[in-house]
């Protein structure tokens, strides 16, 4: 396996599929079907992305590693949480809602990366370091300070993810190529949606976020919510295994898009914020053309992906150094 090819085909695709996810996120309630889609994506495209961020993560205990991933991150998540509190007041006349403590939107994403390295730091070594991390998101969720204050409640839900891309070796990735693997993935793919197509409503997909504290979005009994995250990690735990084995492990088209995905991730939200009040989601809403969804977040990641633009977010979102912002490994 071209390990290189690998992970850039998995960042490529599972950018696509968060694209994907906040342009369907305006029809879960009109359409079953890209409800379930919607729903289907979310139990593994951000589990997946923490995961192989964990991957890379494996130089946590080097010398001055954990203040660069700092100084790579932090800088651009401010500028973005400016940037997007003007963008959305000016253009769209929304709130203005400035904080650096609550992420705008996706931006949550690099505010919990830089937690999950300062986290890791922690736990890298620890005995029992992933069921320790388990039981505290399970048990956190009763903490209602626990919220969308730096990112927290996520933080906690998704670093297990990001351990146990940490521990994974190689070889243990090699592994999950052969054929008896793929075929169980592909297995997993259709059972998995067919069970959310006919039995898990989309209201459920609260639980997949780990956005918000128990009390502000269970669908059961209080005392028994500690189990549907329980349930959720498994369902997550499943479908990302299914995707890292159906992921290809040769070169592809779109492979080169992997190297680029924080950039075209940052960006994502200009062009689909613009979608929302468009033209093109009334003509949606009223004619049910919803493969026209999938079209369009293409040749969203296709422009976001042209390195005229992927060089102008570096330059910007850069502190001086040689490696682009768009790599974070």
């Amino acid at each position: 396996m071209n390990r290189i090819s690998y992970f850039d085909n998995a960042r490529a695709i599972l950018i696509y599929l968060v694209i994907v996810g906040h342009i369907l996120s305006k029809f879960i309630d009109d359409n079953h079907l890209m409800g379930s889609i919607y729903m289907f994506i979310y139990t593994f495209h951000m589990p997946a992305f923490t995961l192989i961020s964990g991957f890379f993560a494996k130089k946590i205990y080097e010398s001055g590693y954990l203040l660069k991933v700092v100084k790579k991150l932090l800088l651009p998540y401010i500028l973005l949480q400016i940037f997007y509190s003007f963008y959305y007041y000016y253009i769209f006349h929304d709130s203005i809602e400035f904080s650096l403590f609550i992420p705008r939107w996706a931006l949550w994403f690099l505010l919990s990366l830089i937690l999950w390295n300062i986290l890791l730091f922690f736990f890298g070594k620890m005995k029992f370091g992933l069921p320790i991390a388990l039981i505290i998101s399970i048990l956190i969720g009763y903490d209602e300070s626990v919220s969308e204050i730096l990112s927290l409640s996520r933080t906690f839900f998704f670093f297990p993810f990001f351990l146990v891309g940490y521990y994974l070796k190689t070889e243990q990735l090699l592994k999950l190529k052969t054929r008896t693997h793929v075929i169980v993935g592909t297995l997993l793919a259709m059972f998995g949606f067919i069970i959310i197509y006919y039995f898990i409503p989309i209201e459920q997909h609260v639980w997949l976020l780990g956005k918000r504290p128990y009390a502000e979005m269970t669908t059961v009994p209080l005392e028994w919510a500690w189990l549907g995250r329980f349930i959720a990690y498994i369902a997550m735990a499943i479908t990302t295994y299914m995707f890292l084995t159906l992921v290809p492990n040769k070169r592809r088209f779109y492979t080169s898009i992997g190297a680029v995905t924080i950039s075209i991730y940052l960006l994502h939200m200009v062009v689909v914020r613009i979608f929302y009040d468009s033209p093109i989601k009334v003509y949606i809403d009223e004619t049910k053309q919803y493969w026209i969804i999938f079209i369009l977040a293409a040749c969203i990641l296709f422009v976001l992906s042209r390195k005229p633009i992927v060089t102008l977010v570096d330059r910007i979102c850069t502190m001086p150094s040689k490696k682009k912002a768009s790599q974070i490994d």
